[in-house]
């Protein structure tokens, strides 16, 4: 009988030794490199939606920061660019007073040719030393995409279709005085970006 060298056994051995490890080590690092998980793939094997790449709320705050270097910067021209014309600067109505008289809609907008005439009024010293200020108690989500009051309704027209809209509100101590005051600034999302659609104060911009 012919008996193969010991020798060449312990070479065989040794050579599939080092194939099944040299497996394993290739094994192993194709498992702890996952292929990037497709949003279709996340929907199917978990059935939830993956999140947007820009939120609502993201365009938002994109827009607020560079509307605030306009206010910072008392850049009217820029403030401008911020701006869906014909803004609204009536004070703000609720549905009991559309129930109970007469609201004129339209006359506290202001159009395009007409802003400089009101930026001062709008963008009053307050409002330059107070929105710099502003943090998340400031910032309100309006009643989401199902909004009762008839105010932001109306600003509601002509924003992009099932959009969000956001606001800005501060109050803040009358000068030599105790009572309080207060503006804000509505944003709505008009062809994809978010602008100032509406603004309100204590005092009236038009009359």
């Amino acid at each position: 009988m012919y008996l193969t060298p010991l020798w060449f056994c312990c070479l065989l051995a040794a050579l599939s030794l080092a194939s099944c490890g040299n497996r394993r080590e290739k094994e192993k690092q194709l498992s702890s490199t996952a292929l990037p998980v497709q949003p279709d793939s996340v929907a199917q094997t978990t059935g939830g939606t993956p999140p947007s790449i820009s939120t609502d709320e993201q365009k938002f705050r994109t827009a607020f920061s560079g509307f605030l270097q306009a206010v910072e910067g008392d850049n009217q021209e820029l403030a401008k660019s911020f701006i869906r014309f014909p803004l609204q600067t009536s004070r703000q109505w609720t549905n009991e007073d559309l129930k109970n008289g007469n609201i004129n809609k339209t006359a506290g907008n202001i159009d395009a040719n007409e802003f400089a005439k009101y930026y001062p009024k709008i963008f009053h010293a307050d409002v330059k030393r107070l929105l710099p200020e502003a943090d998340e108690e400031n910032f309100s989500l309006i009643g989401g995409k199902k909004i009762e009051e008839d105010y932001y309704k109306t600003l509601q027209q002509g924003t992009d279709p099932d959009s969000e809209l956001f606001e800005v509100s501060m109050q803040y101590p009358e000068k030599n005085s105790a009572a309080e005051s207060y503006f804000t600034f509505v944003f709505g999302r008009v062809q994809g970006e978010y602008k100032v659609i509406g603004y309100h104060g204590k005092l009236p911009v038009k009359g």
